[in-house]
């Protein structure tokens, strides 16, 4: 009972650290996605 009770422990700390590395990820994907649009914006401004 012990094993797996430090198995199911050892699965959800690997889930948390995926969890907020992937939360990291989504972040920075957000933050580029926010100096694109800018960026375009900027472009586009250039043509009107």
């Amino acid at each position: 009972m012990a094993t797996v009770l430090d198995e199911i422990r050892e699965v959800m700390e690997k889930r948390k650290t995926r969890i907020e590395s992937l939360r990291q990820e989504i972040a920075d994907i957000e933050r580029d996605n926010e100096e694109l649009e800018k960026t375009i914006a900027d472009l586009l401004a250039t043509f009107n």
